[in-house]
């Protein structure tokens, strides 16, 4: 190896580590495939010790609904009787996992297109951040803000007897909406699947309606095509 390679390959290791030192760290307590038929809380949100402009996401206790921390403010929401849900905002809660990161400034990027579904979302997200210098090994959160023709999201309900909420049979909710706006709250990672995103994804996606009266987890999305602002951690 002569010295304008060794040079060339010890500069692309200090940019990447620089890099990723310059993203603000996501921190994940609890895992997603360790839950079994326990969900034993892992996680008390209270603890964290800095809340200023937190973003984080996980099942709210032992999945009495969604938590969406979004910008230091707390929401959960919760759907124990059929068809209906409800979304309310508290620090003094706890979740079998959670993954969350203090995200203080945002650097915006225009989507142009449509979406078809959570997978296009992830791609879409990923291509920009890659296009961007973001490093795709590092996880970090990102938002999606706009109108969007058609979403459907679920809100988890108690899979235990003696939970409150519990209804047999009934492990969650789904709810669909047509021309609404809001945002998309998500956590891409490459390296936590089964962690907080599914085995089958990078990404963990939770959806927050505009006058924060719904909250749940993103299942399906469809849109014509449109400019959507994404934001992505601005990097120190």
């Amino acid at each position: 190896m002569n010295f304008k390679t060794i040079l060339s390959f010890s500069v692309c290791v200090v940019f990447a580590l620089q890099l990723s030192a310059q993203m603000p760290k996501v921190s994940a307590v609890g895992a997603m495939k360790d839950m079994g038929n326990t969900y034993d809380l892992n996680m008390d949100l209270d603890t964290i010790s800095n809340k200023k402009h937190l973003y984080g996401m996980g099942p709210y206790d032992k999945m009495k609904g969604e938590i969406t921390v979004v910008d230091g403010k707390p929401y959960y929401a919760s759907a124990f009787v059929d068809g209906a849900y409800k979304v309310d905002k508290k620090w003094n809660i706890k979740s079998p996992f959670f993954v969350y990161s203090n995200v203080d400034s945002w650097e915006v990027y225009a989507i142009e297109g449509e979406f078809n579904g959570v997978h296009d979302v992830q791609d879409k997200v990923a291509a920009i951040a890659k296009a961007n210098g973001y490093d795709l090994n590092q996880p970090f959160t990102f938002k999606i803000k706009g109108a969007f023709d058609a979403l459907t999201a679920h809100i988890v309900t108690p899979r235990l007897p003696e939970v409150e909420g519990y209804r047999e049979g009934v492990k969650s909710q789904k709810f669909s909406f047509e021309h609404t706006k809001g945002e998309m709250i998500g956590f891409y990672s490459e390296q936590h699947q089964g962690v907080f995103t599914h085995m089958d994804g990078f990404v963990h996606v939770h959806f927050l309606m505009k006058d924060k009266s719904f909250m749940g987890h993103l299942d399906e999305i469809t849109t014509r095509a449109k400019t959507f602002k994404l934001y992505l951690p601005k990097r120190r």
